[in-house]
Formats: structure tokens, sequence, C-alpha cells
């Protein structure tokens, strides 16, 4: 009988070890591929670059100021003037004086004014195309931050159903102990009990699956059933640049500085347009006369700019909107760089903590599980101990894929920290 035990114990042991090994070595396995067409985190992000709502909208916008800057720099439209001269009062008055008079009329301003006029409005032109540009950063984070969460859940399930395949063993290896004589029935209680969560968390992250592939989809243009399989894996590669570098980096191409810089100049434009103001217009007609055929009539004026309240107004205004545009662009300088301080910190506290697991933790709870299971084999531990490191063990691979995604996703914000993300 004795004999019949142990044999049953080194055939369960050998199970347990069996499904040991499976389990630690798939810990890098990759999403299983499916029928969906398979989808790149390069190509999903070329993808919302090309259809992503926002984006279409924003160049629409770079549309609109390419039409607004040629209204501003166009010269106003001629008039046809009809003129009737020698008209009076009197019904008996002679009409020998009178003369009918057909002409064009244009109004030409002041030179400088145009021009100015037309600088202002390409000004806005470069702003809605680094707004565009910051749009397409804001875009590509949001793209990268959406994938690594839906594929945080593909791999969470992955992990779960591992486990959860882990634990069908350990029961059908309990059954056979148990039967044998050498497992407590409760023990059986207790890994099912443990498969009753696995299966509740797995088909949470299943919902969360769906949610997060609906959200990719939106962003993408497209609609939000589209069926996809994510290619691009959650990898960790620490952050070589070091603070310094990134805020020079940034600060030369930050569209968000780019276009504050560019509405103080066009600041400073218009305030010397406001100051034209005080200079005349002209106006320049030619007639032809009812009564002088084969003549023609010329007449040059100019505008009186006598009444100064509106000019003064003017400069007013625009005095303050440059000065409102030199502070505007000093604050965003200084939050800038408390903005890349603060993501620069969340990126590296990130990467510590995936290197924690990487380095440590999980290599320590892939030994302690199998020698666990080593001493379960020959009666030295209970099997609630076992189960306790199972559980840990398969909470330290969860808690890893977790850091992993916060440490990408931490990257992807730091990418777009020098922007001002106000939509």
């Amino acid at each position: 009988m004795k004999s019949k035990k142990k044999k049953a114990l080194w055939v369960i042991g050998k199970r347990c070890a069996s499904s040991i090994i499976l389990l630690l070595a798939g810990l890098s396995l990759p999403v299983l591929a499916g029928d969906e067409p398979s989808l790149t985190l390069d190509q999903a992000i070329q993808i919302a670059l090309q259809r992503n709502p926002d984006i279409l909208l924003a160049q629409k916008n770079v549309i609109m100021a390419t039409g607004k800057t040629l209204q501003m720099k166009a010269v106003s439209d001629p008039s046809l003037v009809f003129r009737d001269e020698g008209l009076s009062s009197k019904k008996n008055a002679a009409t020998e004086g009178k003369e009918l008079s057909l002409g064009v009329e244009q109004n030409l301003e002041f030179p400088g004014k145009v021009s100015l006029r037309g600088k202002i409005g390409r000004e806005g032109e470069e702003q809605a195309a680094l707004e565009l540009d910051r749009i397409r950063l804001l875009v590509r984070a949001r793209v990268k931050r959406v994938y690594f969460r839906a594929v945080l859940a593909d791999r969470t399930i992955e992990s779960l159903q591992e486990s959860d395949a882990l634990l069908d063993q350990f029961i059908k290896d309990l059954q056979v102990k148990y039967q044998a004589g050498a497992a407590a029935y409760v023990d059986i209680l207790r890994a099912k009990v443990e498969k009753a969560r696995l299966r509740n968390r797995i088909f949470e992250e299943d919902k969360e699956k769906k949610v997060g592939r609906a959200n990719l989809n939106t962003l993408l243009g497209r609609g939000s059933d589209v069926p996809l399989r994510l290619e691009s894996d959650l990898t960790f590669a620490p952050l070589v640049k070091t603070l310094p570098e990134l805020l020079e980096a940034t600060r030369a191409t930050s569209p968000t500085l780019k276009i504050l810089a560019s509405k103080l100049r066009q600041a400073q434009l218009g305030l010397n347009l406001s100051r034209m103001s005080n200079l005349p217009d002209l106006s320049v007609a030619v007639y032809y006369p009812s009564l002088r055929s084969g003549s023609w009539g010329f007449s040059l004026g100019l505008t009186l700019p006598l009444w100064r309240a509106k000019r003064k107004g003017e400069t007013i205004e625009a005095r303050a909107a440059n000065e409102m545009s030199v502070l505007s662009l000093k604050r965003e300088e200084s939050r800038l760089r408390a903005r890349m301080e603060s993501a620069f910190a969340a990126v590296k506290a990130a990467e510590d903590q995936v290197q924690v697991f990487e380095k440590t933790l999980l290599t320590d709870m892939k030994d302690e599980l199998a020698m666990g299971l080593s001493r379960y084999q020959f009666g030295k531990i209970e099997f609630f101990n076992l189960l306790d490191l199972y559980r840990t063990f398969a909470t330290a691979r969860l808690e890893h894929l977790n850091a992993v995604y916060l440490y990408l996703v931490s990257l992807a914000d730091l990418e777009i920290a020098g922007e001002n993300q106000a939509d």
C-alpha cells in the first residue's frame, strides 16, 4: 500500500513539475494570432495621422487660414459711380447746366498697410500649420496609450489563462492525491475557489480588451467594431537621454512655443498697423461726362483722420495684445520646464519599478515556486502554502506587465509634455 502511495505521489510531482516548466516557459509568449487583420503600433499611428477627426479638422483650419490671408491683403473692390450735377430745387429751373457722368472709383490705402495685413495673415497661416503639428503629436501619444492598454489586456488575459491552466493541473493532481488518501478535500475546494476568482478576472479583462479596441478604432477614424490583432508587444528599453537633453530638444521643436512666438510677431505687426491708421488713404476716380463726348473726368481724394478716438483705441488694444503675447510666451516656457521635469520623473520611477521586477522579484518568485512545489511533493508544506506561492507568483507576473505598460505610457506622456494639451 505504501509503495502505491509513493508511486502516486511521484506521478503527481512529475505532473506538477511539468506544469511549472510550461508556466515559466510561457512568460515571454506573444499574443496568440487569430483571424483578425494584424496592426502594429507604427501602422496604427500612420492610420491615425491620416484619418483621425481632430487632424482632419486641423487640416481644414490650415486651408481657412490661407483664405483669410488672401482676404486681408486684398485691395478693396472699385465702385461704379453715377453722378447727376446741376440739380435745382426750383420747379422751372433751366437744365442747360445739368451734367450727368458715369465713372469708376477706387480706394487705395496708404502704402504699407496692405503689406502689413498680408504679413499678419501669413503669421496666422503658420500658426494653423503649427497647430496641426501639435495635434498630430497629441494624437500620436493618444494612439500609443490606447494601443498599449489594449495590448495589456491581451497579455493579462494570456497570463491569467496560463495560470488557470496550471491551476487545472493542480486540481487534477489533488484529486488523484485525495483518492490516494494523501490530500484533504478542503485543498480541492481552495483550488476551485481560486479558479473561480481567476475566471472572473479573465471575464473582466475581456471586457477591457473590447473597450480598448473600440477606443483604438475610434482614434483611427473607423468603426469601433472593426476587428484587429495587435502585433506590437509591451517591450521595455531604459530611457537613455537626460532631462537637459530632452529640455533642449523640446524647446527647439515644440509647436506650442512656436505658435506663441508667431502670435507675438503677429501682435507686433498689429501694433505697427494700428499706428498707421493715422495716415490718410487715397481715393482715385475716372468719369465719363454726358455733355462732352470724347472727354474724361478725373478726381483724387484723401481721407481726413481727424477723429482720433477710434484710432487711439485701436493702438491701445494692439499694444495690450502685444504685451499679453510676451507674457504668454514667457509663461509657457516656464510651464514647459515644469511639465518636462514632472513627466521625466514619472518615466524614471516607472523604469525603476520595471527593473525591480525583472532583476529580482520575478526570478525570486520563480525559484520560490519551484522550491515550494518540490517541498509539497515530499509533504513538507501544506497545499494552502503552495497555493499562496502560486497566487503570489501569478500576481507578480501581472504587476510586471502593468509596470511595463505604465512605463510605456509615461514615455508617451513625456513626448508631449512640452505641449499645451488644452483642445
